[in-house]
């Protein structure tokens, strides 16, 4: 039997005649329409510059998910600052009686996630937090538009952060909003020419890698495959050279995550965001954005509704959210999960987690770390990129007398 062909499915956005179709706007709030935010680099550099604008430094404790990606932990580390862990619940909603009992005297802030964009109810944690003087961050980087509860998503926080990549066809990107009277918004050094230029052409190469511009796809990748040529030419055989943008997924697993956990640039996070990359995330219509996530989000909650092995982690999407990706719980995610890698598949799990977070009681993170795929469900995927996907899982991780929905 032959191997399943190589996906071409994107792991995050791509730019393609597509990004501009549909309405401008939507009922549906955005980070973009914060009154006090700032554009950054990434959403690893607004957690950094959330943290100094708390004034978070050494000998200060910051509580972080024991479910979580490492670029929540390395801004911490890179400030000096210690990280400790704290348990979820199975919604992924912080367990307020465990940090009742345990919150140490030194901490100083509360990092909080809507993880996979499905807004948590922060009323409870605003309220833990202002009992106890503890500043709250509010990680919206999975979670670009929506309410939570009462209030616009990144509103609860004393400080809140998002990431642009995740939603928008750009390079690099994300946001810094702050809700705290007295906090001062950080001066960003500005983007250099070259940094400018790259940026733009990272946005043209991503589309043409995957066929997204149609009439221009060739000329833009041979236009890239001529400078890489003359590149080697001029400097000689170099195993640097990448086709396309890493961010999505010319690392492999295991480098992106040692890149995550490394200290931060710091001059890099301090740098403001390139005009291509701000342009493209105001000006990209958010109706097709909102309305395809939460289409394939559903595609995705009835594929694996009523399955032997597999099940949608949180299947009731809120009414008001555009996800980030969709969670699938997995009963043996190895080793199925490194061939879905391997063939392209838009997918990724927090299997790496920071060194030292402990086993808690009634605690879903550390499971969640192993059993929880993150399955892509952005606008730029196609439907047989979504058919694509549901056979993959049927294939790696469904029985076949249980291929069929009960």
């Amino acid at each position: 039997m032959s191997p399943p062909p190589t996906m071409l499915a994107p792991r995050l956005p791509v730019i393609g005649w597509s990004t501009f179709a549909g309405a401008a706007h939507i009922d549906q709030h955005s980070l973009l329409d914060h009154p006090r935010h700032l554009s950054t680099t990434s959403g690893r550099a607004a957690i950094l510059l959330a943290l100094e604008c708390l004034r978070v430094g050494p000998g200060d404790l910051v509580l972080l998910p024991t479910y979580h990606c490492p670029t929540m932990v390395s801004p911490v580390k890179t400030l000096g600052a210690d990280a400790a862990f704290y348990p979820i619940d199975e919604h992924g909603a912080p367990r307020l009686d465990w940090l009742s009992a345990h919150v140490p005297a030194s901490t100083k802030a509360l990092l909080v996630p809507h993880y996979f964009g499905l807004p948590q109810p922060m009323e409870a944690v605003r309220a833990w937090c202002d009992a106890r003087g503890i500043a709250l961050i509010e990680d919206c980087a999975h979670a670009m538009f929506g309410r939570a509860g009462a209030r616009p998503i990144g509103s609860w926080g004393d400080v809140a952060i998002a990431s642009l990549t995740k939603f928008f066809p750009t390079p690099e990107g994300g946001i810094l909003a702050l809700n705290r009277a007295g906090l001062t918004m950080p001066a960003l050094t500005p983007a250099s020419r070259i940094d400018q230029v790259k940026a733009g052409s990272d946005i043209l190469h991503m589309g043409a890698a995957h066929d997204r511009l149609t009439g221009l796809n060739r000329l833009i990748r041979g236009a890239f495959a001529l400078k890489s040529a003359l590149r080697r030419l001029v400097k000689g055989p170099s195993t640097g050279t990448q086709a396309a943008p890493s961010r999505h997924g010319e690392l492999d697993e295991a480098e992106e995550i040692d890149a995550n956990m490394a200290l931060i640039d710091l001059p890099l996070s301090h740098r403001a965001l390139t005009h291509a990359s701000g342009w493209i995330s105001r000006r990209v219509p958010r109706r097709r954005i909102v309305e395809a996530r939460r289409h394939h989000y559903a595609f995705f909650t009835e594929a694996f509704s009523r399955r032997d092995g597999v099940h949608p982690l949180l299947p009731a999407l809120p009414p008001d959210c555009a996800p980030y990706v969709f969670p699938l719980w997995v009963r043996t995610p190895d080793p199925g999960y490194a061939e879905m890698r391997r063939l392209g598949v838009p997918v990724s799990r927090w299997d790496r987690l920071w060194p030292g977070v402990p086993g808690l009681p009634g605690d879903a993170g550390k499971s969640w770390s192993h059993h929880v795929l993150q399955l892509a469900c952005h606008q730029d995927l196609s439907e047989s990129d979504l058919h694509r996907i549901v056979e993959q899982v049927e294939r790696l991780f469904i029985t076949p007398a249980a291929a069929a929905p009960r």
